[in-house]
């Protein structure tokens, strides 16, 4: 009979996933990127035929082809429009007309969804990204890396030092991408499944403070 062997991050996600279905409790990691890791650069065109965007602002992102405005709306988790006025970037790369690879990308502090209502605190020198998403016909050409690896390298070179982002336990396909572009392990998010924070491990020795929404609002007591 062959053994089943599975990677350490395969099988610590099986574990993670009969805890939640065990317990109700989820964990999300904390990964990290400094800007001293190598393999960053993100060169303008490291994929042939590769363009990327840049949208700081709504007149950019109104710009865009209509098409290709609503295949990045769709995946950017709000209005593109609401996050770029709040202050929040968008990056992208087309190939051949086709929007392949998105993120976005967030500063100081602001509020995410997942696992729950939070909101993220972040240092000054550091960003924070989300929502990276690869159309399903468009993965396994190595998108998504490059275009992490693009964006975080121009937000190094504008004198950012640091990136996070937070991960659920059992995404191993993103797990997977950050870790392949240079990402590591930080904290982790430790909540219920009905909505409660019940810590988060490491965060605070990065510099990050995390609370639920409620708690940050001062209606309920927050967690280190």
């Amino acid at each position: 009979m062959r053994r089943l062997h599975l990677s350490p991050v395969t099988f610590e996600a099986s574990t993670l996933w009969l805890l939640k279905r065990l317990t109700g409790i989820q964990v999300h990691w904390v990964y990290e990127l400094g800007a001293d890791a190598t393999g960053t650069e993100g060169l303008h065109g490291a994929l042939p035929g590769a363009f990327y965007h840049q949208f700081h602002d709504v007149p950019g992102f109104d710009g865009l082809p209509e098409d290709q405005a609503r295949a990045i709306a769709g995946h950017t988790g709000r209005s593109p429009r609401r996050l770029l006025r709040e202050g929040g970037r968008i990056y992208a790369m087309e190939v051949d007309g086709r929007i392949v690879s998105q993120l976005n990308v967030q500063f100081g502090a602001f509020d995410v969804s997942t696992p729950m209502p939070l909101r993220f605190s972040l240092p000054a020198d550091a960003f924070f990204v989300s929502f990276l998403y690869t159309p399903e016909a468009e993965r396994g050409h190595g998108y998504a890396q490059a275009l992490l690896r693009h964006a975080c390298g121009a937000l190094f070179r504008e004198g950012y030092g640091r990136a996070y982002c937070h991960i659920r336990s059992t995404n191993i396909a993103s797990r997977r991408a950050f870790q392949s572009a240079g990402w590591g392990a930080a904290g982790l998010i430790v909540s219920t499944l009905s909505g409660r924070l019940l810590g988060t491990p490491g965060a605070g020795t990065k510099g990050l403070r995390i609370v639920s929404v409620s708690a940050a609002s001062g209606d309920a007591e927050s967690r280190p």
